[in-house]
């Protein structure tokens, strides 16, 4: 019964877990995209969307692994808990390693000449 608990638990806090970044990086992101890519905004638009389904599957992805391996029958509560803090705390680094790793891609394009988005290069 309680490793039903545990997925419930889980799966619930996943989804809270990458929602609320979702919907805060691409409200944010706007702004930092527009700059990065000059104003052109429909090019900014759709790096976003790609950011937005990177991000989404990424996330899900490891939430899909990590209820695949199996540990076995939870037996406590304290069990319960454990793994799902261990499991979220994944999550959270996955989540946090992909978002310096756009931070550092945007940062590369915006050095790069304004001249190059307007030309379609």
């Amino acid at each position: 019964m309680l490793t039903e608990i545990y997925y419930a638990v889980y799966l619930g806090a996943c989804a809270i877990t990458i929602a609320i970044p979702g919907i805060v990086f691409h409200r944010s992101g706007a702004i930092f995209l527009n700059n990065a890519f000059a104003g052109n905004h429909t090019l900014a638009r759709a790096v976003g969307r790609l950011l937005d389904m990177g991000f989404y599957l990424l996330s899900l992805g490891y939430v899909g692994l990590c209820c695949t391996v199996s540990d076995g029958d939870v037996r406590d509560h304290g069990e319960l808990a454990m793994r799902v803090v261990v499991k979220l705390g994944g999550l959270l680094l996955v989540i946090a390693i992909g978002h310096t790793f756009n931070l550092l891609v945007l940062a590369l394009f915006r050095g790069r000449p304004a001249r190059q988005y307007s030309q379609g290069a």
